[in-house]
C-alpha cells in the first residue's frame, strides 16, 4: 500500500522527492538513502518502494533486500543501515505522543486521543514525524489539517 499525502502532491507524479509514507518504511526498516540515492533510482524502482509492504517482518526484510540491491546496482555499495525505529513510538493508543501533543498553532486544537486513536498507524506516524521536523514545522499542520478533513 501507498498512502498519498495531499500536501506532497507536486512530487508523486516524478517522485523527486521521497515520500513521507516511504520515510516510514525506511525508518521501521533502519535504512538510510540520500535524495541523491532515491533520484539515481529509476522512476518504476522508485514506484515499487513505494508500493511494497512492510507490515510483517518478512515484508520489512523484502523491503530491506530490494534496497539493498538497487543500493549495489546504483552505488556500488550495500544500502546503508541504522538502528530501525519501533512503531511503538506512534502507534500507543494510551496517549498522544509528546511531540505531537506539545504542536500548538493559532486557529488549531491539539489532537485528542479520540482523532489519534481513529487513524491509521501510518497516519499517525506522518504527524509523529512531521512533528520532529525542525526544518518545515508547517508540514505538521498540513498533515493535520488533511487528517482532519478525512471522511471515515
Amino acid at each position: 500500500m501507498f498512502h498519498r499525502y495531499h500536501y506532497e502532491s507536486d512530487i508523486y507524479p516524478s517522485l523527486s522527492r521521497i515520500p513521507l509514507h516511504v520515510r516510514m518504511k525506511l525508518d521501521v526498516t533502519g535504512i538510510k538513502i540520500s535524495l541523491k540515492d532515491w533520484l539515481a533510482f529509476g522512476i518504476e524502482e522508485r514506484n515499487v518502494l513505494c508500493h511494497l509492504p512492510v507490515e510483517t517482518e518478512e515484508e520489512k526484510k523484502t523491503f530491506a533486500s530490494y534496497l539493498d540491491f538497487l543500493s549495489r546496482r546504483y552505488r556500488g555499495e550495500p544500502a546503508a543501515r541504522t538502528v530501525a525505529i519501533s512503531n511503538s513510538l506512534w502507534d500507543s493508543m494510551l496517549q498522544v505522543p509528546a511531540p505531537v501533543a506539545g504542536k500548538n498553532a493559532p486557529q488549531t486544537s491539539p489532537v485528542t486521543i479520540e482523532e489519534w486513536r481513529r487513524w491509521k498507524s501510518y497516519q499517525r506516524y506522518a504527524l509523529y514525524k512531521t512533528a520532529l521536523s525542525k526544518s518545515d514545522p508547517e508540514q505538521f499542520f498540513a498533515v493535520l489539517k488533511e487528517l482532519r478533513e478525512l471522511k471515515d
